[in-house]
């Protein structure tokens, strides 16, 4: 049997916790021997004592379709499912946070960009556990930006990862525990080349430097140092000769 839809305002006690409501309810109880207790169904506002308030639809006494759940810390808006976030929505957080995308089961996952507007770094891509997690872009607020795969908001793993920096230069290879460390390409912005190893963005390792006037030095690095003996050839006219650093 169908319940019939009322409209009340009334403080009630919704998931074990008290506070005034108004809007749409039904019935939690058909039974003669006790009155009537209403829970939320529809459209309506909750507003708790403790200062968190929820406004949109209800089933049931659940938050399950459309709303927003603002609390002293942060508001959060777009589709519910048995009162967990699920679906496409927007966080806010008083600390500058603020994520658009998808949600499961209450957390970010799925596509989503967040931005936090205090420092001006952003990521947008997939996102699982409310972490990054899959592919993605980073940008910071000075004008670098990171594309790659993400693994708990580090970039990682033998997956090319690019890394373009406000001075110019760009890094292009393999990244560990979020750092440019294994085998990577260095373009400059004075034009010249490095390919080799890498450690934390620096030369490191065996590789080869080729600089803008077609200069090409084969050696090894440390630090992005020259150490030890290269072999240095004059592209165009294939002239070589070594020398120690």
């Amino acid at each position: 049997m169908a319940r019939t839809l009322v409209n009340i305002s009334d403080t009630i006690f919704v998931g074990g916790k008290q506070g005034k409501y108004t809007g749409s309810a039904v019935k939690s109880s058909t039974s003669s021997k006790h009155p009537p207790v209403y829970v939320p169904h529809g459209k309506g506002v909750m507003r708790y004592k403790d200062g968190t308030t929820y406004e949109g639809e209800w089933d049931n006494g659940i938050p399950s379709g459309h709303g927003k759940y603002t609390t002293k810390t942060a508001e959060c808006a777009g589709m519910w499912s048995k009162g967990v976030k699920a679906g496409h929505g927007k966080l806010t957080t008083s600390d500058g946070r603020v994520y658009d995308g998808w949600f499961k089961a209450g957390q970010k996952s799925g596509a989503g960009t967040q931005k936090n507007n205090k420092t001006g770094h952003s990521y947008s891509g997939q996102w699982k556990n409310n972490l990054p997690f899959g592919k993605g872009v980073w940008r910071w607020a000075n004008g670098d930006w990171m594309e790659g795969t993400w693994n708990s908001s580090q970039a990682s793993g033998k997956g090319t990862t690019f890394r373009h920096f406000g001075n110019g230069s760009t890094y292009e290879g393999e990244t560990h525990n979020g750092k440019f460390t294994g085998r990577g390409k260095i373009i400059y912005r004075n034009g010249g080349v490095y390919r080799g190893l890498c450690y934390h963005g620096m030369r490191h390792g065996a590789g080869s430097y080729k600089s803008k006037d077609g200069v090409l030095y084969e050696g090894t690095w440390s630090n992005d140092a020259e150490k030890g003996v290269f072999v240095i050839t004059h592209v165009a006219s294939g002239a070589k000769k070594k020398h120690r650093y």
